[in-house]
């Protein structure tokens, strides 16, 4: 039986650390210098395991990331809307720290469609589908299945996997760019082990994180 693993894609100009982050949603925004030294940064480590397939968000900075670890890997790629983050419509772009009421107003009314994209439910319905069809490809598999998505959707696998309250999803945080994110077995549930990526800005000596993992609320702990 193989493993299926979730990558966060690398970082973009909208990715800020500071309270000036944007609300990327269906925005096709490309990497920045930094994503796309992540990207390669994740291919490497990618390619330290036998990774047999790679899916991918069909959004550009998804596609840059997944195009690097097919470079490293040799292994073949499929791009798929249903990796795409949550629909926010005309959100998209604006200031996290505006909108994060709206966000959860969002959430605790999960049918309730967001301007101009979809609701809470449509999302989460049709990521789980495909979490799971991938779940069932990495069980057929013999070696690493890779998915190269969004932050949102590493926040949600967590209570999709385990059939949690869809209303207790985090709006914010989660790994950092370039994250893998180990989805395992672990007796009758799932165990999803964070492995950030180490830091590949300017010239800062590059050292790796303790991995981390999600707590059953979905959160990282």
């Amino acid at each position: 039986m193989g493993k299926l693993i979730l990558v966060r894609h690398g970082k973009t100009v909208l990715n800020s650390l500071d309270s000036e982050e944007r609300l990327r949603g269906w925005m096709d925004v490309p990497l920045d210098e930094q994503g796309l030294r992540e990207a390669e940064e994740t291919a490497q480590r990618l390619a330290q395991h036998p990774v047999e397939h790679i899916y991918s968000s069909d959004l550009y900075r998804a596609r840059q990331t997944a195009e690097a670890a097919v470079r490293m890997t040799l292994a073949p790629v499929e791009h798929t809307s249903d990796l795409r983050p949550w629909n926010l419509g005309t959100l998209a772009g604006q200031r996290v720290k505006d909108i994060l009421p709206i966000l959860k107003q969002l959430e605790l009314d999960p049918d309730l469609p967001a301007p101009g994209g979809e609701s809470f439910v449509q999302f989460c319905d049709r990521y789980s589908r495909k979490l799971q069809e991938l779940l069932g490809i990495a069980a057929r598999s013999t070696g690493c299945v890779v998915a190269v998505t969004h932050v949102r959707n590493l926040l949600a696998a967590p209570v999709l996997l385990r059939g949690g309250d869809r209303g207790h999803i985090p709006v914010s945080g989660g790994p950092k760019t370039g994250s893998l994110v180990w989805v395992e077995k672990n007796g009758k549930g799932w165990h999803l082990r964070v492995d950030e990526a180490p830091e590949v800005v300017r010239a800062v000596p590059r050292h790796r994180a303790s991995p981390r993992v999600f707590s059953p609320s979905g959160e990282v702990a």
